[in-house]
């Protein structure tokens, strides 16, 4: 059931994913998604099953094996899976995303690129022309890219400001002449007054 809500939030329609794309407009990846069985490229073949009992989660999975777990918070579940103990948190908020676990804590950024991985720049992702590419050449990438947007962004609040000032300096240059041709009415109307 589980997997037949992920199939329709994920939106595919196509035989394994070709054609059908994610939030950003991209290919998805390449997969089949069953019921009970999922095929990829790099995971292989695996089948699983799952079942609620009492507020546990209960997955058997053939390339995993089984786990137990349970939500103990938003965002965060601790789980049991082949005799060892799991600690998963995730929380997203915009392109930043953080997540949790046993090993420790992790920090990402997205962008229309891949993601930059803040606290572990060895886990980020690049993408350009349909070129994936991972860990530190990624984070280098990343960094060179989103630098090329700050510097793009920051020309464009310089040019969006410097039309600010300009407006602003010609609302007082107005002013101004307005006050010194009223000044010169009263001035010579003063003047030809008896």
């Amino acid at each position: 059931m589980a997997l037949k809500r992920d199939e329709a939030k994920a939106g595919r329609r196509g035989v394994l994913g070709v054609g059908d794309k994610d939030e950003d407009g991209r290919q998805v990846r390449i997969e089949h998604r069953g019921e009970f069985i999922r095929a990829s490229r790099t995971g292989g073949v695996a089948a699983r099953v799952e079942k609620r009992v009492g507020g546990v989660n209960l997955t058997a999975n053939t390339a995993r094996g089984l786990r137990a777990s349970k939500r103990i918070g938003r965002g965060v579940r601790v789980a049991l899976q082949n005799g060892g103990t799991r600690l998963i948190g995730r929380w997203k908020s915009g392109p930043f995303a953080f997540n949790l676990s046993k090993s420790g804590v992790s920090g990402s950024l997205k962008n229309r690129a891949g993601t930059y991985n803040l606290l572990k720049p060895r886990y980020s992702s690049f993408k350009f022309a349909g070129i994936q590419v991972r860990g530190q050449k990624a984070a280098t990438a990343q960094l060179i890219y989103m630098g090329f947007a700050a510097l793009l962004g920051l020309a464009y609040f310089a040019f969006r400001l410097a039309l600010w000032l300009v407006w602003v300096l010609s609302l007082l240059a107005l002013l101004a002449v307005d006050f010194i041709v009223e000044l010169a009415k009263q001035l010579r109307q003063n003047r030809d007054a008896p």
